[in-house]
């Protein structure tokens, strides 16, 4: 978990202040990314597996513009294993104060809180569990 930023900067440009050069962190982790993240492939490194396909383009010549059935299936991989990520996500943010405008001006309890929510929905996830068994 990075730095708490402002939401109008992007995501990739965050990850490319953070780790300038791959230093290898990022080989000991399997990487999903969205399509907002296209430079990642070129810029560190990584294997194309870690984005989905893009649509091609349409053009004059190229009326069909579409993904192979192969492509498709590989985007709905990718999607379903970064579906769990986007839950999470979802998840931390039922704790009212991460999902509304922050107006405190501490800098210390910004990743503080973030840090509580994530808790609070990981507690959340192993009670479910418990509750299942």
């Amino acid at each position: 978990m990075g730095p708490t930023t402002s939401g109008s900067t992007h995501d990739y440009q965050l990850l490319k202040n953070e780790s300038d050069v791959n230093l290898g962190l990022l080989d000991l982790f399997e990487l999903l990314a969205d399509l907002g993240y296209l430079g990642l492939v070129s810029d560190y490194d990584l294997p194309a597996a870690s984005l989905p396909h893009r649509k091609p383009r349409r053009r004059k010549k190229c009326t069909g513009a579409v993904l192979s059935d192969a492509q498709r299936a590989a985007n709905c991989a990718h999607a379903r294993r970064r579906d769990k990520v986007e839950h999470a996500i979802s998840g931390a943010k039922r704790l009212g104060c991460v999902a509304q405008t922050y107006r405190n001006k501490s800098t210390s309890f910004n990743d503080r809180i973030m840090a509580i929510a994530c808790g609070i929905w990981n507690w959340h996830l192993t009670q479910k569990r418990a509750n299942l068994n």
